[in-house]
């Protein structure tokens, strides 16, 4: 073993150098693969989740409310993750802008804790009639944003 080191070696500090990157990537694939992170899936995403939870109440509080309204035939809230979900069907003859304007009034319902931790998402929709045009629209609030973007609901021909 010694003379084989003395008459390479070039050759035996590369194969050692070489054994042990093996062996450190054999670690790094077993810690990775087998061993992993044992928290949860989403990261430090859900980490205050209990501070701004919608409570089951709180979403039956806003349906409710949006339902007592009589340009409007359903609503339901729903919430994944960091998102809140609100669907309002609206009755016929509601114009777009004052449908808009009931979602924007949903946005008081949400304590600033829970504005500034979910992701707001609006789904409007309504059936067309023959004196009034329907429609369905999509709209967003941004955690750091202030109002909510509508989609450009332009049909297309």
């Amino acid at each position: 073993m010694k003379q084989f080191y003395k008459e390479n070696r070039v050759f035996s500090i590369l194969m050692l150098i070489v054994a042990i990157c093996l062996i450190i990537m054999i670690g790094v694939a077993l810690k990775y693969f087998f061993f992993g992170n044992s928290s949860s899936p989403y990261g430090d995403r859900l980490k205050d989740e209990s501070k701004y939870k919608l409570s089951e109440k709180e979403e039956k509080e806003i349906v409710s409310s949006l339902e007592s309204d009589e340009t409007i035939k359903s609503a339901s809230v729903r919430t994944s993750i960091r998102t809140i979900y609100v669907n309002i069907e609206f009755n016929p003859g509601i114009s777009l802008l004052e449908a808009q304007g009931k979602a924007v009034s949903v946005l008081e319902k949400f304590s600033e804790g829970q504005m500034g931790y979910y992701d707001i998402e609006f789904i409007l929709s309504s059936l067309s009639t023959d004196s009034a045009d329907g429609f369905t629209i999509m709209g967003a609030k941004n955690v750091n944003g202030t109002n909510i973007v509508w989609n450009n609901n332009t049909p297309v021909s």
